[in-house]
C-alpha cells in the first residue's frame, strides 16, 4: 500500500548559525509586520521595508532570467507566500536550529518561510542569505512546471546552487562568481589538499540526511553541496557540456539507471569526469554572462505595493503559511490556527487550516454549515471532497462495507470545486485519488486530468502509474510510456522495481510498431532497436532476440511482430522475467528476478501485464511469501515465513497484512524479518468505526513523518 504524501517540501537548506530560542507566539506576531507585493510574489515580513523590497526584486529578476535562459518554463499561478523573518521570530517556529529557508509545493498549493536578516540591499552584492533564498526559489521553479521532471538529486541542487550565485553588475547578469560567506570552495578538497569531486558518489546518491548532530555528517553535507555546484558549474561552461547535460537529464527520465545515463550522455566514466572537472575547478572556471540591458534579456522593472498588517492578518498569513513547516503537535501551530479562528469564525480558510490539521474534532460539520454558506467556495468544497475520500480510501483498503458512497460523494465535490476554481490542486488531488481507487467509477478521460494535474504539484511514482495505466485503458500507449518513464524515474530508491519491467515491455511493443528494414541478420529498427532472428513479412515470426540500444532485450518466440510464447524480457535496471508471453505482454505464468540488493529478490506465479497476478511466492528480504496476488499485490489469504520467524497465516488486503487485534488496535500493514508490525499502514481502535493513517516500526507505534521503516 502506498501511502497518502501528507506534503512535499521541495528543499532545505540549513546554515550552522545557532538560533535563540524564543519565549512564546507573541515574539513572532507582535511585531510590524507588512506585505509587500510583486506580479509573482507575496512577502510577509518583519523586516525592513528596504530588506524586502530587495528581496521581492531579486526574486522577480530570478524568476525572468531563469525562464528565458534555462530552456523551460515554469507554471503561471497565484503570487507565491513567503513569510520572511529575522533570527528571533524564526527561532518561535521550533524548527531545526540552523534551518535557513523551506519552500513546499503540494496539493495544498505552495509557500515558503525564509530567515532573511543580514540580506543585502544590493542586487550587485554576493551574500550568503541572499542566495539562500535565490537557491530555495529555484528549486520552486524548477518543480513548479508543466513538464513532469524527475531531477537527480545533485542536479536539483547544483543548479540551484548555481542559479542562485546571481549577481547584476555594470548591466550584466553573472552567474557562477563565488558566494561571500559561503565556503563551499573549502569542501571540495580532501585532507591531502587534492580535489575530490567523486563523481560516482554525487551522482548516485539519491537522498540527503539533514541530520547535522554529528561532524561525519556535517562534512558529508557540505561536501556534497559543494561537489554538486562545481560539477553543474563545469557543465555551464561551454554549449556542448551544456548539450550533454541536458541529453543526461533526458535519459534519466526515461528511466535509465543512473551509470547508463552518464554513460550515455557523457561518453565517459566517472574517474574520466573527475579528472575533467577537477581540472576544470584548478585552471579555468568561467562565470556565465548575460546583457540586462534592451538588447539582451531586458530586465523588467518591478513595480510593488506596500501594505502594512493589522493584528488579524498577521495571524491570517501566519496561519496559513507556518503549519505546513513547524511541526505538527508544535505549540505555535496550534496557537495559530485556534487565535486564527478566533479572529476569523466566519472565514472559511480559516475553518479549513482549523480542520486540515484536526484543531477542532467537529470538522466534517463545520464544513458542512459553511458550504451552506458558501456553496460555491473550491477551498470548502475541496477539504470536504478530501475528507471523504480519505475514508472511503481507508474502508475499501480495511474491508470495511460501504465505501463506495463517500468515494462517489468525494467525487462530485471535487468536480463541484474544480468549476469553481480550475486551479484549485487539492480538488485534482481528490479526484485522482478517487480514480486511483475506482478506476472504473467515471470517464477516463476525467481520471487521467486529475492525475495529470495531481503530479504536478506531488509526482509519486504511484500516482504516476496509476495515470500509465488509465492511459492503457484509453488505448494511448505512448502516453503510458511516458508516465511510466516518470513513475521509474521518480523512485530514485528502487522501491517499486516492477515499473521498471512494465515500463520495458511497453518500451518494447511502441518500438516494435515502428519501421524496420531487413539487414543480414534481421531487422534494423528507426529506434535504434535490432532483431535477430526469423522474419515472416517483414516482422520477427518464430525464434529471434530483439535488443534497445539501453542494453536490454527480449529473447524467445514471435508471432507476427510480437512476444508470444516463451520467452525473456531484461530490463536494462536489472529486472528480468521468464515465462509466457502473449500479444507482446508478459502474461501467463513466469518468473521474476530483481536486482540485488532492492526489498525484493524474486517471485514465480501468474503474471498478467508484467506484474504479479493470480497465485504465486514473492520472496523478499523479509521472509517468503504465498498468497493470491492482484495489480502486483497480495490480496486474500497467504502464508508469511518471516526470515527470522515462525510462519503466519491470514489475510492480505491490496499487499497489507490484516494483523490481529493487539493493544485494543486493529492494523492494516506490513511485516518485518521478524515478525512484527512494520511501516505505514491504517490502523482502528478496537470497536470503533474511525480509522486512521499510522505508522510501525519494530512492532512500536511511531509517528507518521518517520523516515526510515
Amino acid at each position: 500500500m502506498e501511502p497518502t504524501l501528507i506534503s512535499r517540501a521541495l528543499s532545505i537548506l540549513f546554515l550552522s548559525i545557532p538560533l535563540a530560542q524564543a519565549a512564546n507566539l507573541s515574539d513572532l506576531v507582535d511585531r510590524n509586520w507588512i506585505e509587500i507585493d510583486s506580479p509573482n510574489f507575496r512577502v510577509v515580513t518583519d523586516q525592513p521595508e528596504n530588506v524586502a523590497r530587495q528581496m521581492v526584486v531579486d526574486l522577480e529578476n530570478l524568476r525572468y532570467i531563469s525562464n528565458r535562459v534555462r530552456g523551460a518554463q515554469s507554471l503561471d499561478g497565484p503570487p507565491l507566500t513567503i513569510v520572511a523573518m529575522g533570527r528571533s521570530s524564526f527561532a518561535t517556529l521550533e524548527l531545526p536550529q540552523n534551518m535557513a529557508g523551506v519552500f513546499q509545493l503540494s496539493r495544498h498549493g505552495y509557500a515558503a518561510i525564509a530567515r532573511i536578516e543580514d540580506y543585502a540591499t544590493s542586487a550587485g552584492t554576493s551574500d550568503w542569505s541572499r542566495a539562500v533564498i535565490l537557491h530555495e526559489y529555484h528549486h520552486f521553479l524548477m518543480h513548479y512546471s508543466p513538464e513532469t521532471t524527475a531531477y537527480p538529486r545533485w542536479y536539483d541542487e547544483g543548479m540551484s546552487e548555481y542559479w542562485s550565485s546571481l549577481v547584476i553588475q555594470d548591466g550584466t547578469a553573472w552567474f557562477g562568481h563565488p558566494v561571500e560567506g559561503s565556503h563551499r570552495e573549502d569542501w571540495l578538497t580532501d585532507r591531502t589538499g587534492r580535489i575530490n569531486l567523486d563523481t560516482r558518489w554525487l551522482f548516485n546518491t539519491s537522498k540527503l540526511s539533514y541530520d547535522n548532530s554529528t561532524r561525519a555528517g556535517k562534512v558529508d553535507m557540505a561536501r556534497f553541496y559543494a561537489c554538486a555546484k562545481y560539477a553543474i558549474h563545469y557543465f555551464n561552461s561551454s554549449p556542448e557540456l551544456r548539450r550533454q547535460l541536458a541529453h543526461y537529464l533526458r535519459l534519466h527520465n526515461i528511466g535509465l539507471s543512473e551509470d547508463q545515463a552518464v554513460r550515455i550522455a557523457f561518453k565517459k566514466s566517472y574517474e574520466e569526469l573527475d579528472v575533467d572537472m577537477r581540472r576544470y575547478v584548478e585552471r579555468r572556471m568561467m562565470a556565465r554572462g548575460f546583457s540586462t540591458g534592451k538588447d539582451g534579456l531586458d530586465l523588467p522593472q518591478v513595480q510593488v505595493k506596500v501594505t502594512k498588517l493589522d493584528r488579524p492578518g498577521t495571524y491570517a498569513v501566519q496561519a496559513d503559511v507556518v503549519p505546513r513547516f513547524a511541526k505538527r503537535d508544535a505549540k505555535v501551530t496550534r496557537e495559530l490556527i485556534e487565535t486564527n479562528l478566533k479572529h476569523h469564525p466566519a472565514d472559511p480558510k480559516a475553518t479549513i487550516l482549523a480542520v486540515s490539521l484536526g484543531i477542532v474534532d467537529d470538522g466534517a460539520q463545520r464544513l458542512d454549515a459553511l458550504l451552506k454558506r458558501y456553496p460555491k467556495d473550491a477551498g470548502l468544497l475541496a477539504t470536504r471532497a478530501e475528507g471523504l475520500g480519505m475514508a472511503a480510501a481507508a474502508m475499501h483498503d480495511t474491508g470495511t462495507p460501504g465505501w463506495e458512497a463517500p468515494l462517489k460523494e468525494a467525487r462530485s465535490l471535487a468536480r463541484r470545486a474544480i468549476a469553481a476554481d480550475p486551479s484549485n490542486p487539492l480538488a485534482y488531488f481528490t479526484l485522482a485519488h478517487v480514480y486511483k481507487l475506482a478506476p472504473d467509477i467515471g470517464p477516463v478521460q476525467e481520471g487521467i486530468a486529475g492525475l495529470d494535474t495531481l503530479v504536478i504539484y506531488e509526482p509519486t511514482p504511484g500516482s504516476l502509474r496509476a495515470l500509465a495505466h488509465l492511459y492503457l485503458r484509453n488505448k494511448q500507449l505512448l502516453e503510458a510510456v511516458k508516465s511510466l518513464r516518470s513513475a521509474v524515474a521518480f523512485d530514485a530508491a528502487g522501491k517499486n522495481p516492477l515499473d521498471a519491467l512494465l515500463l520495458e515491455n511497453l518500451e518494447l511493443v511502441a518500438d516494435m510498431a515502428s519501421s524496420a528494414t531487413p539487414d543480414g541478420k534481421g531487422l534494423r529498427y528507426t529506434t535504434g532497436d535490432l532483431y535477430e532472428g526469423a522474419v515472416a513479412g517483414g516482422k520477427p515470426d518464430g525464434k529471434g532476440k530483439w535488443v534497445r540500444p539501453t542494453g536490454s532485450y527480449y529473447e524467445g518466440d514471435f508471432v507476427q511482430g510480437l512476444p508470444s510464447g516463451h520467452g525473456k524480457l531484461v530490463s536494462e535496471r536489472g529486472v528480468a522475467y521468464e515465462g509466457d508471453f502473449t500479444a507482446g505482454m508478459a502474461r501467463g505464468r513466469g518468473r521474476i528476478s530483481f536486482p540485488a540488493g532492492g526489498k525484493m529478490v524474486s517471485y514465480e506465479g501468474g503474471v498478467e501485464d508484467a506484474v504479479p497476478s493470480g497465485p504465486g511466492v514473492l520472496v523478499t528480504q523479509e521472509g517468503r511469501l504465498e498468497a493470491t496476488f492482484v495489480q502486483g499485490e497480495a490480496h486474500g489469504d497467504g502464508v508469511f515465513v518471516p526470515i527470522h520467524a515462525a510462519p503466519m497465516r491470514g489475510t492480505w488486503r491490496y499487499g497489507a497484512y490484516q494483523w490481529p487485534v493487539a493493544d485494543k488496535l486493529a492494523f492494516f500493514g506490513g511485516i518485518d524479518g521478524e515478525g512484527r508490525r512494520h511501516g505505514m499502514g491504517w490502523c482502528r481502535a478496537d470497536a470503533s468505526p474511525r480509522i486512521d493513517l499510522c505508522r510501525y516500526k519494530e512492532d512500536r507505534k511511531v509517528a507518521l513523518d518517520t523516515e526510515d521503516d
